[in-house]
């Protein structure tokens, strides 16, 4: 017997690679997720949002993100709001697709929906 071979190692190298990469791609997106849940959150508790307008809520929260350096996403294109039975909430919906590996895509999905206080 002998010990493991090069193309072996070198495989293994390679699928090393593309788990690290995978992780490192998503978990950003992820990361930038749980800030973007955190502002909206934040804002839709506040007391008074459910009276503010959409515009102002808006501006709220695009001033936040730009507090915590999320400059790829805009209120207006993620976030809309609807009104039923039980008050008004904020729904928050986007997608993030980045180039995993060659022609290869990841896309993530978000999606959250919060009561606004009244």
């Amino acid at each position: 017997m002998r010990g493991i071979g090069a193309f072996t190692v070198i495989v293994f190298i390679v699928f090393a690679v593309l788990v690290a990469n995978f992780f490192l791609t998503v978990g950003k997106d992820y990361l930038q997720y749980f800030t973007v849940r955190s502002v909206v959150t934040d804002v839709a508790a506040a007391p008074g949002a459910a009276e503010r307008t959409d515009r102002q809520l808006w501006s709220e929260i695009d001033r936040r993100f730009s507090i915590n350096s999320v400059y790829e996403l805009k209120a207006p294109e993620i976030i809309s709001f609807t009104e039923d039975g039980g008050g008004r909430f904020m729904l928050l919906e986007y997608e993030v697709r980045r180039n995993f590996f060659a022609n290869l895509d990841l896309i993530a999905k978000f999606n959250r929906r919060d009561k606004l206080a009244p």
